[in-house]
């Protein structure tokens, strides 16, 4: 029972960050559409959107399974607002940005323009961001409900 709730876990968060980062894919597949107009003698809007969708989704995806993780393998079991918050911060900021920054790296490895890279790497200082508000409100929540006296505090996954 407690691999099932952890696993739904990992799959809430991973989910969590697919979502923005489609629809940041779908507006940044959409502003190149508009911008480049030598693209549509070469694909259709509807392809290029749903490429886009896609491998923005999968980055998400991948970017909410290290956040979780990270997280399950730092914490050990035990309680979340027991973590300080620092390492909650750099744990954020590492979940975050570490798939969309070795993707990027990737991508110059095997001869991608430079200019293609740059909106990877700003939407993974956004989803740094990102990661560091949620594991802070995360945390902030469970040290609320641990002062109130709550004996429903959550645990981290122990991995």
């Amino acid at each position: 029972m407690a691999f099932s709730r952890q696993f739904r876990a990992l799959i809430k968060l991973s989910a969590l960050w697919a979502i923005p980062w489609t629809v940041l894919g779908v507006a940044g597949g959409l502003l190149r559409w508009f911008t480049s107009p030598e693209l549509a003698s070469i694909t259709s809007l509807g392809g290029w959107l749903v490429g886009h969708a896609l491998a923005y989704g999968a980055l998400g995806w991948i970017s909410g399974l290290y956040l979780g993780l990270l997280f399950a393998r730092v914490g050990r079991g035990g309680r979340v607002d027991g973590l300080s918050p620092l390492r909650v911060a750099f744990l954020g900021a590492l979940g975050g940005a570490a798939p969309p920054v070795l993707f990027a790296a990737l991508g110059m490895l095997f001869g991608a323009p430079t200019v293609a890279l740059l909106p990877l790497l700003g939407l993974g200082a956004l989803s740094a961001v990102g990661s560091v508000m949620l594991a802070s409100s995360t945390q902030a929540a469970a040290t609320r409900a641990a002062l109130a006296g709550s004996s429903t505090t959550g645990r981290l996954p122990a991995a």
